[in-house]
């Protein structure tokens, strides 16, 4: 279910790094990190954590792209994403409209596919449908509906990154600000995250860098880079922000003749178990 489910994770990572929406007082940042956090990172830390705190829904254009080091090779999707947020759950959904895979040591131009791909969160069931493939998939990821704050990092089956406070952040990263780069997106800060040694994520991340709008303090584009050389960059355009998104969105279409059951892994235990 990690495996599987990780396309959609990493491409909602970062798109809040937020409190509960019952906003408590900050602790001082001396109480959250083994050694002092500067000034000016410790307020901007505040400030996207209080900026997600208040994220209602977001949607945007978005760009997945996929760098496979050893293979010489690059992947690049082009889609859509819907997030949405309440008291008593979280949904997303994920639209890919095409696909290109492009050699790069082939001097010719692959060409891009046009084909739907879907993935659908609901708080309790990540669903997926390629209608290339004629596939679907459905992981159940918890028993019953919750809201953003039990998917926090070190809680449960796998953490939204709607749901990363700023302690959790300085508790499993090494954070620092880089000096702005002419190829940066523009208007944004540039974070660069190293998992600390003692953290999960340094089993499988050597770094991940965050780019965030100084305007909204919402992410514009995140980069990881994997222990198995591969680089995956995500990158949001245009973006809405707090705006209702039909119901709708959040359903997969349906399916037509010729395709087959979908396949269903259901939770051993439940989220509440797994949280202790």
């Amino acid at each position: 279910m990690k495996r599987t489910a990780h396309l959609l994770v990493i491409i909602l990572l970062f798109i809040s790094i937020n409190s509960p929406l019952a906003q408590a007082q900050l602790p001082p940042a001396a109480a959250v990190s083994d050694k002092p956090i500067p000034t000016e990172l410790n307020i901007l830390l505040e400030s996207i954590e209080r900026a997600g705190a208040k994220l209602k829904s977001f949607q945007a254009e978005m760009i997945f792209k996929q760098e496979q080091l050893l293979m010489d090779t690059v992947t690049i999707r082009n889609g859509r994403l819907y997030y949405q947020t309440d008291n008593k759950t979280v949904r997303a959904r994920i639209h890919f409209s095409d696909f290109l895979q492009q050699d790069l040591e082939d001097p010719t131009t692959a060409k891009r596919v046009k084909f739907n791909e879907d993935y659908a969160f609901d708080g309790m069931w990540v669903r997926r449908r390629n209608e290339r493939t004629k596939s679907r998939q459905w992981w159940e990821v918890s028993k019953k509906s919750h809201n953003k704050e039990a998917f926090r990092l070190g809680k449960g089956p796998f953490p939204l990154p709607f749901a990363i406070r700023r302690q959790d952040v300085l508790d499993h990263f090494e954070v620092n600000i880089i000096k702005s780069d002419p190829n940066d997106p523009k208007e944004t800060i540039h974070l660069k995250l190293k998992p600390k040694k003692k953290s999960t994520y340094a089993e499988e991340y050597v770094r991940m860098d965050l780019w965030v709008s100084r305007k909204t303090n919402l992410p514009v584009q995140i980069s990881y880079e994997k222990d198995d050389f591969e680089i995956t960059t995500v990158t949001w355009n245009k973006p809405v922000v707090d705006k209702k998104i039909k119901d709708s969105v959040f359903s997969l279409p349906p399916v037509g003749a010729g395709w087959p059951k979908p396949e269903i892994h259901r939770l051993k235990e439940s989220l509440d178990q797994s949280t202790g």
